[in-house]
């Protein structure tokens, strides 16, 4: 295979389906040629990489050279990890990686892997320089410290630290009283069970239902008191729940509460709960649906 047919295999390959770029062609007059490629095999951004081909040479050279200002002790790290077709020299703040594929049984799979390869050392080698562990590892976000939502009023879903113990405030047992109407009078979402499936909650003297409240997604907007010391005991379960101003299910639904928002249990009246969020809003919920009540 002449140096000519080499060529025009490499630059049909580039393409977006593989990634590849030509940004330079150069032919040699003794017969070889020199390409310059982009690959982005790293998925963000490309790396430069040249393709080499020299005359009379049994092989394509790919080369990429990194000036990434690392330790050597880091450089030759990455370095040992890579495949054995990569290899590196370091000369002062240069490292220049290249690889080979023969002429003999050239194919574009060859080709591709040792790209491949090549951009990929580059970008590991360049992420020492900036401080990060390497392109192709992904870095995952721990989970969010529950008070880094404090003093927000938006929804909280990240906070999945630990918890403190939760603290269950003995229950108050008021004296029975006649059962509410059927919760079915009540908006529910589709994702919550259906409400005649539910028997309506006891309760003692139920607060008057409160106006004003506009429902929500996720955290309600805090109420105009004074915040309690927020320390959350339960979280809301995934498929959400709903929110009452009292413990009346004939009043009307004023908070659909986010799945995995925490929520704290103040009382237990029944089977109602009464939960306070962290900005310090509170509301009554279905103290069953979170195990608090029977």
């Amino acid at each position: 295979m002449t140096g000519e047919n080499l060529k025009e295999q490499i630059t049909g390959w580039c393409n977006a389906t593989t990634g590849l770029q030509l940004v330079e062609d150069r032919s040699e007059p003794s017969g070889g040629f020199v390409l310059g490629l982009r690959s982005a095999a790293q998925g963000s951004g490309t790396v430069p990489v040249d393709v080499v081909l020299e005359h009379d040479s049994d092989r394509v050279t790919i080369r990429s050279t990194s000036n990434a200002s690392a330790g050597s002790e880091d450089l030759e790290a990455v370095l040992a990890s890579r495949p054995a077709l990569v290899r590196g020299q370091t000369t002062g703040s240069d490292t220049v990686l290249t690889a080979h594929v023969y002429v003999d049984g050239f194919t574009k799979q060859a080709f591709m892997a040792a790209v491949d390869e090549i951009a990929k050392t580059r970008g590991l080698l360049d992420g020492l320089g900036d401080g990060n562990v390497g392109t192709d590892s992904v870095t995952q976000q721990g989970p969010t410290p529950a008070g880094a939502g404090a003093g927000t009023t938006g929804p909280f879903y990240a906070a999945t630290s630990a918890q403190p113990e939760p603290s269950s405030p003995a229950p108050t047992q008021p004296e029975p009283a006649s059962l509410p109407a059927p919760w079915s009078q009540a908006p529910m979402p589709a994702q919550q069970p259906a409400a005649s499936q539910l028997p309506a909650p006891s309760f003692g003297s139920p607060s008057p239902s409160q106006g004003g409240y506009a429902p929500l997604s996720g955290q309600p907007a805090p109420q105009a008191q004074p915040a309690a010391a927020f320390a959350p005991t339960h979280t809301v379960p995934p498929q959400g729940m709903q929110a009452w101003a009292a413990p009346d299910p004939t009043g009307a639904v004023v908070a659909t509460l986010g799945g995995g928002l925490p929520i704290q249990i103040t009382e237990v009246r029944g089977a109602w709960a009464n939960i306070l969020c962290s900005n310090g809003w509170r509301g009554w919920v279905d103290g069953r649906i979170i195990g608090v009540a029977r």
